[in-house]
């Protein structure tokens, strides 16, 4: 990414751990993002790329990431519990935080 970028976008200096690879192999080429609005976002579920968490509270639910966890969402064929390993932000929230956040979302 250009020097002047984080900046000028106001673009955090955080990883999320995804690979950024397929954004630079599109026709735009930038290797940004586009990310949709938070308003409604309560009721746009099921979550994650493939929908594997049906809920807010789910997707901030930290057992998703266990091998052991039931998706609330989409599950593939034959499976039964997989680890939804997704972006972790807001996983370690206390949870007073994690209901008043997800009391925020919906108001959006």
């Amino acid at each position: 990414m250009p020097e002047e970028h984080p900046a000028k976008y106001d673009i955090l200096p955080i990883s999320v751990g995804t690979d950024s690879s397929s954004a630079l192999r599109t026709r735009r080429g930038t290797g940004y993002y586009k990310v949709p609005s938070l308003r409604g976002v309560w009721y746009r579920g099921p979550f994650e790329h493939n929908g594997s968490v049906a809920t807010l509270e789910d997707w901030f639910d930290s057992r998703r990431l266990r091998d052991d966890y039931v998706p609330t969402g989409y599950k593939p064929y034959g499976v039964k519990t997989r680890a939804v390993k997704g972006h972790e932000f807001g996983l370690e929230l206390s949870t007073e935080d994690r209901k008043a956040l997800i009391a925020f979302l919906k108001t959006l």
